[in-house]
């Protein structure tokens, strides 16, 4: 009756959502679009996410300990750098709860971006903040016109990348 253990997952979420007020309800979309991988001609799998990928909010923390709670979020330390992770308990919970497969399908394209926002701020990082990885040109553009339009939160990385971009090619304009 109730839809098995999957059908209690996508129940006790939409439960949680609901009792969240507009900023809960917000950060919850926020957090839960990070911690999905997009299928390309494949299912969105889970995504597990260094906690510091996050933006830190105290919404988001909230919503982290109110999942976490009734597990639905599972916590662990990155292999390599040791640092805390966050990640969705149960991959059924993607397919199976609505709300959730809604946010997916509406922010696919804005997904994308911040994937690949997030690739460069990683190389860019890994590199000690190399000049020479920051973005210019089309990329930029894309990356500047998406930031100015996207209702995806972006975190402090993200916008210092895109920001040390854009001041970079304004002094080599300059």
């Amino acid at each position: 009756e109730i839809g098995g253990v999957t059908g209690s997952l996508a129940r006790r979420s939409e439960e949680l959502y609901s009792s969240l007020d507009a900023t809960g309800q917000q950060a919850t979309r926020q957090l839960f679009l990070r911690l999905v991988s997009l299928g390309e001609g494949t299912e969105d799998t889970r995504r597990r996410v260094r906690r510091s990928e996050l933006a830190t909010t105290d919404a988001i923390d909230d919503v982290i300990n109110l999942y976490g709670q009734y597990r639905l979020l599972t916590f662990d330390k990155d292999p390599a750098s040791h640092e805390p992770t966050v990640e969705v308990a149960h991959e059924a919970l993607i397919r199976t709860w609505e709300r959730l497969r809604t946010w997916i399908n509406e922010s696919r394209e804005d997904l994308r971006v911040q994937r690949r926002v997030s690739g460069a701020v990683t190389e860019w990082l890994g590199s000690g903040k190399d000049n020479s990885f920051l973005a210019s040109g089309a990329r930029l553009t894309q990356f500047q016109e998406w930031r100015d339009s996207t209702e995806l939160i972006l975190n402090e990385d993200e916008q210092t990348y895109i920001q040390t971009s854009i001041d970079a090619q304004e002094a080599r304009q300059a």
